[in-house]
């Protein structure tokens, strides 16, 4: 007995532990973690594996979208670097992406990150990416 409290806390009220017991959670608020954690988990589960948008087509994963970004990127570097190229070369056009490397597009940067083949270049009129000006990456919808 401490402080003459019969309790044994302070202010003769008995600790929280002491009145509970060693029960920790009980049935209903274990069921009650249960629900939101499996209700989480649905959402979850369909955004990481893609899921359908609301008229039915198929989402992209996030991997999948993080490698349409990257070649969106790698896009953008490359067209900044045919500019500099064609500031240093009097207007004309790289004859191929290696001639790019002085200017920062690796050989990793040249491939689309998709299907890992390299990125279609037309010299004459210096654009990167599918044939009639489009994005060498296809859009998925959802996104």
């Amino acid at each position: 007995m401490k402080n003459g409290s019969p309790a044994g806390g302070r202010f003769g009220v008995a600790p929280v532990a002491a009145r509970r017991g060693a029960a920790g959670l009980g049935l209903v608020e274990l069921l009650v973690v249960t629900v939101i954690l499996l209700v989480l988990g649905g959402f979850l589960y369909t955004r990481l594996l893609g899921g359908k948008t609301a008229d039915g087509q198929k989402r992209a994963t996030p991997t999948q979208r993080a490698r349409q970004v990257e070649g969106a990127a790698y896009i953008g570097q490359i067209n900044q670097a045919i500019a500099m190229y064609k500031m240093d070369h009097d207007g004309q056009n790289p004859p191929d992406l290696a001639a790019l490397k002085r200017y920062g597009v690796s050989e990793s940067m040249t491939k689309d990150p998709n299907t890992g083949q390299t990125l279609p270049y037309d010299p004459q009129t210096g654009r990167v990416g599918a044939p009639g000006g489009g994005s060498a990456l296809p859009r998925v919808p959802g996104y």
